[in-house]
């Protein structure tokens, strides 16, 4: 099958004024009538390849990055070089987007939006030059700037967040997908790192907070990182979507059975599993600075995540995906997939005749791009530790088999 055509775009022009935007939005350096340009250098583009997610549902999301290789032969991207096309313009924190298509350029889909870091000229020898682009998505904006005695009043987490981000010290784009919320926080007043400040409040909810691949700032609220539809099979024997390699692990990385959890001005709450204690010995999990407005919301959070990892179970820890062997309709459906979808895997394991197929919680996504070849890995975690039981759903409403959510 051919290939999705992937488009690398960097914008250059960065001087557009952007309300309410730390970066974009400084008065007398940025221009009122200013447009960030977009230059396609796809066809100078060597390499791409894209980190974003987390480790697992107990772990923040962290600062997505990109990595992009150009050719760099007649010196265009050589920021000290004058007669280049886009002297006086590299900079750090230009826009950049990578998309692809299907359809011969009619609709792209987003895989990274970001910014660049630094720019690494390379020069491998006297008759060879590439630059090495790096960039990261939003959290990076966030991760650099800091709260200084912020009130935030109480409110439902989506409001608490928001919040944070119209802070006159963040200055947030308006870029914004923000759930409403299942819990209450707490009023608080911070003076900490403003990403960390986030994703406390994203642990709080037990929640979702990232950056999505269209560069939209995203809070899932706690009953909407339940699985409930299937936006995806993974199959090995044809019937589906084909898969070069996937993983298994049995571990004890992430077994909790002593889970103490404690709210700013509240008192600890403890929820432990005997059985599994007498079992696996004692592992403990613990966070003391939530800001859930009850020690019951706390208490309910416990026994939610002791739900989830007093038990180990085999997982399927990672997909791999040559695109090359799809379909363009199959391409699409990788394409559109994202953090937090639920997909189904499929495998029928070497030395067996039984197919085992588990539903898994997409918690990162990888690429790998060149002019020849793409490859992408889908980072999962099983679907039991976040099953929860949800009525009139003939996959995730079975009686002895969801958990119980709050």
């Amino acid at each position: 099958m051919g290939l999705p055509a992937v488009r690398v775009r960097i914008g250059f022009n960065q001087d557009v004024l952007e309300l309410d935007d730390l970066i974009r939005g400084k008065l007398d350096f940025n221009k009122l009538a200013g447009t960030v340009v977009y230059t396609d250098v796809t066809s100078k583009t060597l390499s791409v390849s894209t980190n974003r997610g987390r480790s697992r549902d107990v772990d923040n999301f962290t600062v997505g990055s990109a990595t992009i290789s150009l050719d760099n032969l007649d010196a265009r991207f050589d920021p000290t070089n004058a007669s280049g096309a886009y002297y006086g313009g590299i900079e750090p924190l230009m826009a950049v987007i990578i998309d692809a298509t299907i359809d011969g350029g009619s609709n792209y889909k987003p895989i990274f939006t970001g910014f660049v870091n630094t720019w690494i000229v390379n020069y491998p020898n006297s008759a060879d030059s590439t630059v090495t682009v790096t960039c990261s998505d939003a959290f990076m904006k966030l991760a650099n700037t800091q709260l200084n005695s912020q009130s935030v009043s109480s409110a439902l987490t989506g409001a608490f967040i928001n919040s944070i981000l119209d802070n006159a010290s963040v200055a947030f784009s308006p870029d914004r997908s923000i759930e409403t919320g299942n819990s209450t926080m707490a009023s608080q007043t911070l003076s900490e790192n403003t990403l960390s400040a986030i994703q406390t409040a994203e642990f709080s909810e037990q929640g979702a907070v990232f950056i999505a691949k269209d560069g939209v700032f995203t809070f899932k609220e706690r009953h909407s990182t339940y699985p409930s539809t299937i936006s995806a099979t993974f199959s090995d024997d044809g019937s589906d979507l084909p898969y070069n390699r996937m993983d298994q692990i049995l571990g004890n990385d992430f077994l909790y059975n002593n889970v103490r959890l404690k709210r700013e001005g509240g008192s600890e709450q403890t929820a432990s599993d005997s059985a599994s204690q007498a079992k696996y010995l004692i592992r403990t999990f613990s966070r003391q600075d939530l800001y859930n407005n009850s020690d019951a919301d706390v208490l309910s959070t416990a026994n939610l995540i002791l739900a989830k990892y007093a038990e180990v179970d085999p997982r399927f820890s990672d997909v791999e995906v040559d695109l090359e062997n799809l379909t363009t309709g199959q391409q699409g459906t990788v394409l559109d997939l994202e953090c937090i979808d639920t997909v189904k895997v499929e495998i029928t394991p070497v030395g067996t005749s039984t197919q085992v197929s588990r539903f898994s919680i997409i918690d990162g996504i990888q690429w790998t791009i060149t002019p020849n070849e793409q490859k992408v890995t889908f980072l999962t975690s099983d679907s039991s530790d976040v099953q929860f039981l949800i009525l009139n759903s003939s996959t995730f409403g079975l009686l002895n088999t969801g958990k119980l959510g709050y």
